[in-house]
């Protein structure tokens, strides 16, 4: 086989799909990421400690990133 006849990803089908696994998955890994900052939120209420504020913060710019990149990458494909 030669390297010039595989044109999978010439494909504008093959690419289309790509790009829509790449945002399914950077979806479900938003939810993910919301999910970890809502229970870091009721950690937070349940176990009340000095570092409960850093972790709080830590998972909200978390899930902050996590939507900003679904629209970065929304955005570039």
């Amino acid at each position: 086989m030669q390297a010039g006849n595989l044109d999978l990803f010439q494909s504008p089908f093959i690419l289309e799909v790509l790009k829509f696994v790449i945002l399914l998955i950077l979806f479900f890994y938003a939810i993910f990421a919301l999910l970890i900052a809502r229970q870091v939120d009721l950690m937070s209420k349940t176990l009340i400690t000095p570092v409960s504020p850093v972790v709080k913060a830590i998972s909200i710019i978390h899930g902050g990133f996590a939507v900003g990149f679904i629209i970065l990458v929304f955005g570039l494909l």
